[in-house]
């Protein structure tokens, strides 16, 4: 019978090779929020990426455009996010004017997942965040219901690193997981949202394209035909700054873990399966494709949802359907209920009413296992529904500048993040510039 367990342990001396404060566990939008807003407040920070660059999904995952959270044509996620924007602008020719069409305004943003990853880097070390690239969260070490230390894993083997406060900003809640943290995992059935492989053709011509109604008439066709297998209802493309490249958000791989590794394999596998048929089909059926070639491939696929901590804290939908206020809010948002069917095929959209938003409050982003743990960007303490509104890009770089400014005040005060007057966490947001 084949042996289906091996008995390993390790028992070693562990050099500690990295300091701080804080540390910020993940270099996606909410880390590089946490992380700048951390080291602007007076905190030694500390910011640890298993990849050689910032970004998270906007640079590994390729996800363009980022979704609008606006009220009123303006953005709700200042100052870091709006600062990320003009960081990357400057990586931009004059020729292409504004990446964004009304300054102050983020709708329709087009991100270069380069100049994202670039803008971030300068933002982190602008704001004197030192860096740890190439360094993987292996393991952590809780002592009275605080985390000591983190092992890393890097070339130069096994690493560790000691803190005051750690922020989470893996996406997955991969470091509170591992200091044992309650958790939640994808909807009541247990299934989490799909991943895409997003992917840029280019020697598009732009003005030769049909509508939308007309391509997803010829994708239908395709299906029947065998010719695509994608459990996509559409194809999902976005336009981009260059003149002959189209960005797609269009393949759906469900039913696989983000937090399995074997799944998440597959799911790679399967991501660039569909982007071979989707290649042979545009070229085929669709008019300006006729030529086209892949400019970009993500370099991860793109996840949506995986783990959520709860917190201190924790709202459902009816926050969403309510447009509930917190006196101790952290990050309002406006962006839709947005469903991509953990099972395939379909996609749920509920709109906020024009003129209207809900708010988080600081208990979400508080660990009530840890308490010396903060959360930042995508895996707070909601349910999966009012999770697919918050999780985008803009809102989770407000909830990780939150949780970063929060680690910076317990530091200053000496408290734990549940001791913490979260009312005066808000005031201190808007005095930064938060529109709260």
């Amino acid at each position: 019978m084949e042996q289906t367990t091996v008995k390993y342990s390790i028992s070693q001396q562990i050099p500690i090779t990295l300091h701080a404060d804080v540390i910020v566990i993940g270099g996606g939008p909410g880390g590089l929020g946490a992380a700048v807003a951390a080291a602007r407040n007076g905190a030694d920070t500390l910011l640890i990426e298993r990849y050689g660059f910032l970004g998270g999904m906007a640079t590994a995952g390729e996800v363009s455009p980022f979704m609008a959270n606006n009220l009123n044509g303006q953005s709700l996620d200042r100052p870091i996010y709006a600062e990320w924007l003009d960081a990357m602008h400057k990586y931009l020719p004059n020729c292409n004017g504004s990446m964004v069409p009304v300054v102050g305004s983020y709708k329709h943003l087009m991100v270069n997942k380069d100049i994202a990853m670039l803008g971030a880097e300068d933002l982190c070390l602008a704001s004197g965040v030192k860096l740890a690239y190439h360094h993987t969260l292996f393991d952590v070490i809780v002592e009275a219901g605080k985390i000591s230390t983190v092992i890393l894993m890097s070339k130069s083997g096994l690493t560790a690193a000691k803190a005051k406060i750690f922020i989470d900003c893996t996406g997955d809640a991969d470091l509170a997981a591992k200091a044992g943290c309650e958790i939640e995992y994808g909807n009541d059935d247990g299934h989490c949202q799909p991943m895409t492989l997003c992917f840029k053709l280019a020697g598009v011509d732009k003005n030769r394209m049909t509508d939308r109604n007309i391509l997803n008439e010829l994708y239908d066709s395709g299906k029947a035909a065998g010719e695509i297998n994608c459990p996509r209802e559409n194809v999902l493309w976005f336009d981009t700054l260059e003149d002959d490249v189209i960005h797609f958000n269009t393949t759906r791989i469900a039913m696989k873990s983000a937090i399995n590794g074997l799944e998440l394999s597959e799911a790679e596998i399967e991501g660039r399966r569909q982007l071979r048929e989707y290649l042979t089909f545009l070229r085929k059926y669709a008019p300006g494709f006729e030529h086209t070639r892949i400019h970009s491939i993500a370099s991860h696929i793109g996840l949506r949802e995986s783990r959520r901590v709860r917190g201190i804290k924790y709202i459902g939908v009816e926050a969403f359907e309510q447009t509930q206020k917190f006196a101790d809010a952290i990050a309002k948002v406006t962006y839709s209920i947005d469903i991509h069917n953990p099972k395939g095929s379909g996609t749920t959209i509920k709109q906020m009413p024009a003129g209207k938003w809900y708010e988080i409050p600081y208990g979400c982003i508080v660990a009530k296992d840890i308490t010396n743990l903060l959360v930042g960007g995508r895996p707070i303490s909601v349910d999966h529904a009012l999770h697919s509104s918050c999780r985008v890009m803009p809102p989770a770089c407000s909830i990780g500048q939150a949780a970063g400014t929060a680690a910076a005040m317990c530091l200053e005060q000496q408290l734990a993040p549940a001791e913490l007057d979260g009312v005066m966490l808000r005031k201190k947001l808007k005095s930064m510039g938060a529109d709260l």
